[in-house]
């Protein structure tokens, strides 16, 4: 323990932050991409096909429950 930090624990919980943020942002990304499928310059009111919209709502999902979890891992009066 060098310096008194347990750089063992420190290594873990930033490969686990790194992924997580990894996951979140193409699970964004993702959805921002799906929910743009079949729009296009030339026909701005294309209809999307449905397994874009909802795998674009899935992929939001995810954020919104990585969003949520972090609230409830902050806010003590949830626990």
């Amino acid at each position: 323990m060098f310096l008194g930090v347990d750089w063992g624990a420190f290594v873990v919980v930033f490969v686990v932050a790194l992924a997580a943020t990894a996951v979140i942002v193409t699970s964004f990304a993702l959805g921002i991409r799906l929910f743009a499928a079949g729009a296009t310059e030339a026909v701005a009111a294309a209809p999307r096909s449905l397994p874009a919209t909802v795998g674009g709502a899935a992929c939001f999902a995810v954020g919104i429950a990585a969003v949520l979890a972090g609230l409830w891992l902050i806010v003590p009066q949830f626990h």
